[in-house]
């Protein structure tokens, strides 16, 4: 009897072990399979994209031309960056996209003199990096994805100024920082065409206006009161732009002090209908993302980009004449009353 009882015991015991056997072989097989799938997976191009910060119009509309690239091609895009311009941030992310393992990384640096380490550690990984929107050339990158020629709108602004100051007079300067390298690039065209063509210009300040809009208002507000003869700004970032404008309408300088300077469509809309400024430039950011991404890939493939080169689904390349890695967009647009309605850039 006891030995009787005994034996379904052992009977389920050795059907347990099959069963789990069989369970397990299974698992096995859809392990590897599933790891098959990872690796089908890894061979998806990824392009890892940063604007100087995220959240503010400008560069939303860039993700949005560079997601439609992605789309287009078929390649992962990863967007994502500080919240403020950081350039600590920045490379924070640029090394945990290094781990990761990334095929691509698109930077707009916010210190482009901090970014080397971080370049030369991808490239030794065998990682692609350009740099997009603003220039670090010393920092070992591949491309340079820009908006527009940098001594073109340099020399644009500076021309547009002076002819609304009737070329003599006070103006100033409102920029986010002295340390992205887009902006001073432009600064530095437009204060060297200063210098060469308009003697009876007189620079007498320069803001920093931290890419915030508030700031850029209650920076320029305090500069109109310390310059009472003020004719004139520039302004180089899409946050200045507006800022400035809110200031000199709030001081009730509207066609005493000219403005111009960089920003987009949908917040200067207004200002140039109420006649807060006559002008200002910008190019299609929805385009700067999308041919950024375009680069990238080409250059993740291998390919050896040149002047007159045919980007699928953006046309020939143009190249800047002063640097054969730098890629030109487009010539800045010139925004007026006349031409605003023209524009949709999704902001």
């Amino acid at each position: 009897m006891h030995h009787t009882s005994r034996l379904p015991l052992r009977f389920f015991q050795i059907v347990a072990t099959v069963f789990l056997g069989a369970l397990f072989s299974i698992g096995c097989g859809q392990s590897v399979e599933d790891g098959a799938a990872s690796n089908d997976q890894s061979d998806e191009i990824v392009i890892a994209m940063m604007p100087k910060l995220v959240g503010i119009d400008y560069f939303v509309a860039c993700e949005k031309g560079a997601q439609k690239a992605a789309d287009d091609l078929g390649v992962k895009l990863i967007y994502d960056g500080p919240a403020t311009p950081s350039g600590e941030e920045q490379n924070n992310y640029i090394d945990t996209w290094i781990r990761n393992g990334v095929d691509a990384i698109c930077i707009a640096p916010n210190q482009p003199k901090r970014i080397k380490p971080f370049v030369d550690k991808a490239r030794a990984a065998g990682i692609t990096v350009l740099t997009w929107d603003s220039d670090a050339p010393d920092s070992g990158r591949q491309y340079m994805v820009n908006q527009v020629d940098d001594k073109v709108l340099g020399e644009s602004l500076m021309d547009e100024i002076a002819r609304q100051m009737n070329e003599e007079g006070e103006w100033a300067i409102a920029i986010a920082s002295l340390d992205a390298a887009n902006l001073n690039t432009w600064r530095s065209y437009a204060e060297a065409r200063a210098a060469e063509k308009y003697p009876k210009l007189k620079l007498v300040e320069t803001v920093i206006t931290k890419e915030n809009e508030t700031e850029a208002a209650q920076k320029v507000g305090t500069l109109l009161n310390a310059h009472p003869n003020l004719k004139g700004i520039i302004a180089f970032d899409s946050n200045s732009v507006p800022g400035a404008a809110e200031a000199i309408k709030r001081a009730g300088k509207i066609g005493q002090v000219a403005l111009t300077g960089n920003s987009t469509p949908g917040k200067m809309r207004p200002y140039i209908k109420e006649g807060v400024l006559e002008s200002f430039f910008l190019w299609d950011p929805n385009a700067l993302g999308e041919l950024t991404v375009r680069i990238a890939k080409a250059a993740v493939e291998g390919q050896e980009l040149k002047e007159g080169d045919d980007i699928p689904g953006y046309g020939n390349l143009r190249f800047s004449p002063r640097d054969d890695q730098t890629i030109i967009l487009s010539d800045p647009i010139r925004f007026t009353a006349e031409n605003i309605d023209e524009y949709d850039f999704g902001f």
